[in-house]
């Protein structure tokens, strides 16, 4: 067993390596959503958004869970030594192929009738049409990375990102400045083919092909890889498919510049942010996977893992609602100011995202895929319920304030779950952290919210101290 000191190091050190990789693939994000921005405004995005959601929605569908369940079986087959590997590895890029197929011309059958039900005309149909090379790119490169995941190269994984990012945005750059809304397809075309280049090369050399493998023994020998990751499938679909509902909605109810603001302040709070979720994934999963049979020291791992995660998404939480005005204006532009509605309340219910993250990691470690979806499936259609009722109440802000709300109530039923079923136990000191947190972050947001005399001094003396405590708790729990 790893001391507490030794596991606080290995979690920080595996965030900061994968993280500060991660940085550079956002950071070309933000640009080109800025050039996107200013080029096409919240309409644009709201484009952007609504093509990448029913893409997200068939992909779910069709991709049978590989990205996920495929990293399970390479590592499995990696660490029983032999041949195996390599096998799994053949299998798992000809399912890929097929499930990518199989994506594309589901999407190009339905591309009428998603053009019509996102967009309410027949204006985007060759669009939706051109867009299935994506879902065949984006299956291929979910492979791929699953291969170098199951085989911990996780460095060159997240080269390939990073030199995929980079590609595309010289290309899509280009394309929006001098074709406008006409480059939308084109570019979203390109961005899953530099990603897949990349993926496939890293891939491909450190695992070159071995042997060809028959539809009928890959569906055969990955039928286990598939079984979990159709759990996960339906979860992921029911996700993208409600979210999917719930932007179409917003684009029928209001407008779309409304989805525009919407997405660009869900994108600051949930993918941004997240980049601390990716960072730490990569080597929270299979640690938690290897004790999953030890309830005890699952329950110590999940402590350990929910601390460092507050204390390092507090910080994070009260710099962004002290400047995230600015933010937007760096990232955006003045035109998306108003998704400072949204994105205060939000990023408050960013701390209850890592501890509902950290706990959902518990079922899936344990195989648990039927509760996995359950839980997954309580979650999204409270969540989309909440959406539709506070949007209608309150605009904008209660799509942020049924953001945390949600995360808040999932987070009471997974901890519930875990510590009926598992013996969820956790120490006393991550109740210190969770409430200290949690307190620091909501002073913020509600000094804030004074008139700024009084607010602005106060908020920015909490965030201060809120940097000051998580530090010093780190390095507490690390030099121990």
């Amino acid at each position: 067993m790893q001391n507490d000191s030794g596991l606080y190091r290995r979690i920080l050190k595996a965030t900061g390596l994968f993280g500060g990789v991660q940085s550079i693939t956002v950071l070309c994000s933000l640009v080109r959503n800025k050039v996107i921005a200013v080029l096409l405004g919240p309409e644009g995005v709201g484009i952007i958004s609504l093509f990448n959601s029913a893409t997200d929605v068939v992909s779910s569908v069709t991709g049978l869970g590989l990205r996920q369940s495929g990293v399970r079986d390479v590592s499995a087959a990696r660490a029983a030594g032999g041949s195996g590997m390599m096998r799994i590895i053949s299998v798992l890029r000809r399912l890929s192929l097929f499930t990518g197929l199989l994506g594309a011309m589901i999407f190009i059958g339905a591309a009428p009738l998603l053009s019509r039900i996102t967009f309410g005309s027949d204006r985007y149909i060759w669009g939706f049409v051109f867009l299935s090379a994506s879902l065949l790119l984006n299956a291929l490169t979910g492979g791929e990375q699953a291969v170098l995941q199951g085989g911990e190269k996780l460095k060159l994984l997240a080269r390939s990102s990073v030199a995929g990012s980079i590609l595309s945005l010289a290309i899509s750059v280009p394309l929006y400045y001098f074709f406008g809304m006409a480059g939308i397809v084109p570019s979203l075309i390109a961005a899953s083919l530099s990603t897949y280049i990349f993926a496939a090369i890293y891939s491909r050399r450190t695992y070159p092909p071995s042997e060809k493998i028959t539809a009928r023994i890959a569906f055969r020998e990955g039928t286990p890889m598939m079984r979990l990751g159709i759990y996960m499938t339906i979860s992921g679909f029911i996700t993208t498919l409600l979210n999917y509902v719930l932007i179409a909605w917003l684009n029928r109810y209001s407008s779309t510049a409304d989805v525009g603001l919407y997405q660009s302040g869900y994108t600051l709070v949930s993918r941004y942010v997240g980049l601390i979720f990716i960072a730490m994934s990569s080597e929270y999963y299979p640690r938690l996977s290897a004790v999953s049979s030890d309830n005890a020291e699952t329950s110590r791992q999940v402590s350990r893992q929910i601390e460092t995660t507050l204390l390092l998404l507090a910080p994070l939480a009260t710099l962004f609602l002290m400047f995230q005005n600015e933010i937007i204006n760096l990232l955006y532009d003045k035109t998306f100011n108003m998704a400072t509605r949204y994105t205060g309340w939000a990023i408050t219910g960013v701390l209850f995202k890592g501890i509902s993250w950290s706990l959902g990691f518990v079922l899936l470690a344990k195989s648990q895929g039927r509760l996995f979806l359950i839980t997954e499936f309580i979650s999204d259609t409270t969540s989309f319920i909440i959406n539709i009722l506070f949007y209608t109440i309150w605009g904008l802000e209660g799509l942020g304030a049924a953001f945390l709300l949600n995360f808040v109530l999932y987070t009471i039923l997974i901890w519930g779950l875990c510590a009926v079923r598992y013996g969820f136990r956790p120490e006393k000191r991550m109740y210190s952290v969770l409430t200290t947190t949690t307190i620091l972050v909501a002073a913020v947001f509600i000094l804030l919210r004074i008139p700024a005399l009084y607010g602005i001094p106060l908020a920015s003396a909490v965030t201060l101290a809120t940097l000051i405590y998580s530090v010093t708790i780190i390095k507490k729990r690390v030099e121990k």
